[in-house]
């Protein structure tokens, strides 16, 4: 006898396909845009714009403005730009946070953020007078505060021409802090004898301790003070 099987076509109930779903291929103008520096292209005055535009961030402690290690390429990448561009005559170090914190905070730790910067640039041969330390808190976020990646990114700091050759940048038009909180850099000489001056012992003077006495009649020894002539009424004198 010959057992014949018959395969059912007809899929049962309760079982699904193992099969994995189709991804279908995303569009030209549906893919994730590239950031704008990229390809990274060199800076012109002649483009028109005022950021300079370099891979990587510049990543500080948290809460303070102090540069971690991490930073090294961008930093030595900002030097490489002024130190190429001497037209260049004023360059502004932008500061900017997140929302978790103060306005006044946030304002703060970003101009103290971009003046660590500024003091890096001039502690490796760039003029304080090229630089511009200037902080805009939370004030200009370019991804939303809600989310942990985007207070990521808003953490960041700016790199903006302000003028060429003395002249206001066509892009700042003639405010070259673009409205924000500036922080004066100075020159190394000039941190070292503030440090310096910080630094020496205070010198306390103790003063004698006062002793109210009240009023008091004191005697005057006759010939003891200037002497006084008699008015003469005759001749005037």
């Amino acid at each position: 006898m010959v057992a014949v099987v018959f395969m059912s076509t007809i899929p049962l109930s309760g079982c699904s396909s193992n099969a994995l779903p189709v991804i279908a291929v995303p569009k030209p103008d549906e893919q994730t845009p590239l950031p704008r520096w990229y390809p990274e292209a060199p800076w012109t005055a002649s483009a028109g714009q005022s950021r300079i535009f370099i891979e990587g961030k510049i990543v500080f402690d948290v809460d303070r403005a102090v540069i971690r290690q991490g930073s090294e390429k961008v930093l030595a990448t900002l030097l490489q730009f002024a130190n190429e561009h001497p037209e260049v005559t004023l360059l502004r170090i932008e500061g900017h946070t997140d929302a978790t914190a103060s306005d006044e905070h946030n304002q703060e730790l970003s101009a103290q953020r971009a003046l660590a910067v500024c003091d890096w640039l001039v502690d490796h041969g760039v003029d304080n007078t090229r630089l511009l330390a200037v902080g805009f808190g939370k004030s200009k976020p370019i991804a939303p505060n809600e989310r942990a990646d985007g207070r990521q990114e808003n953490r960041r700091t700016e790199f903006h021409v302000s003028e060429v050759n003395g002249r206001p940048f066509m892009k700042n038009g003639k405010d070259p802090t673009a409205g924000g909180y500036v922080l004066l850099v100075k020159s190394a000489e000039e941190r070292r004898k503030e440090k310096e001056l910080a630094n020496m012992p205070r010198v306390q003077v103790k003063l004698k301790e006062f002793k109210a006495t009240g009023d008091e009649v004191k005697q005057i020894t006759p010939g003891g003070g200037p002497q006084i002539t008699p008015r003469d009424k005759k001749n005037g004198s």
